[in-house]
């Protein structure tokens, strides 16, 4: 009775480890693209093998992401978001005189993600200028690609004629002509875009981005390498943008509070791990580089 007693006990004791994590849903994005990755990285590090502490909720992307953990009937409170995204709402909060992003927090800074621009070496566009009068695509509203194309379109006053097609569709488009470019914002290297070169029947090719008319003002320069993408033959000189991971604190119970700060802890517990078996990007996460004034931290 008694080793009953004990095996009882045991058990238990190894479910309640990974019991603070039983609720704890995050909103990743696409399956192919590094968001999701993510949290699966998370869910091997922290878990282990067999088990997986938190819920790997797929989205559309950074948009819908916003949409989900704003809305007061959705049950999701933690996501993945381009920061520039979130800077985007703030701006239609204050044009709007709404509040809807006063109550999001950040609980840590992540990878960044790198601009691209993808378009077939046949295509002759070489720079952002190129794209005037083309045919691109930019994602749907659901996707923070969304976001950031229309802003650099906006700012760069280049006027081309947007297309929303999502990301799974966008490599058919361009090889089928329907498109000349579309545009992904995502840390490199994407997995849909590494193909190996002798199964394309049309070799790609990437966009380099520079400043002209301030629209890089708020963006970081960045480089895409050869390294990267098994088709690209030279570096590509592009922007990035911060992968956040945020919170809704309204939405918070005192339960949810307990596993946020386990799920903060543990992150930085084991983020060396991560930067060793996790995606290439985790090599450049710092979780202490993030400035409060710039957007409020989750205490």
């Amino acid at each position: 009775m008694k080793t009953k007693i004990s095996i009882l006990i045991l058990l238990f004791a190894v479910s309640a480890t990974y019991s603070t994590f039983a609720q704890l849903t995050i909103l990743s994005g696409p399956e192919q693209l590094t968001y999701y990755r993510f949290v699966e990285d998370l869910n091997t590090v922290i878990g282990g093998e067999d088990t997986k502490p938190f819920i790997n909720k797929k989205s559309s992307g950074s948009a819908d992401n916003f949409r989900q953990i704003t809305d007061p009937e959705s049950p999701y409170k933690i996501a993945l978001i381009q920061e520039d995204y979130l800077y985007f709402m703030k701006a239609y909060d204050s044009r709007m005189n709404t509040e809807v992003t006063n109550s999001l927090k950040v609980i840590a800074p992540l990878a960044n993600e790198e601009i691209h621009i993808v378009t077939t070496k046949e295509s002759g566009i070489k720079k952002l200028q190129d794209l005037q009068k083309k045919i691109v695509a930019i994602g749907t509203k659901n996707m923070g690609t969304y976001a950031t194309a229309s802003l650099i379109k906006d700012k760069s006053k280049v006027a081309w004629s947007s297309r929303n097609i999502h990301f799974d569709q966008t490599l058919n488009a361009l090889f089928m002509g329907q498109i000349d470019a579309f545009f992904i914002v995502g840390t490199a290297p994407i997995e849909k875009l590494n193909m190996n070169p002798k199964a394309i029947s049309v070799p790609l090719d990437l966009v380099e981005l520079n400043d002209f008319n301030g629209w890089a003002k708020y963006y970081n320069n960045d480089t895409i390498r050869t390294t990267d993408y098994m088709w690209l033959d030279h570096d590509v000189p592009t922007f990035n943008v911060k992968t956040l991971l945020i919170v809704n604190e309204d939405k918070l119970t005192d339960e949810d509070k307990g596993e946020l700060s386990e799920l903060i802890n543990e992150l930085n517990a084991n983020l060396a791990k991560l930067k060793e078996v996790g995606h290439p990007k985790w090599k450049e996460v710092n979780l202490q580089e993030w400035n409060a004034m710039d957007w409020p931290l989750y205490k």
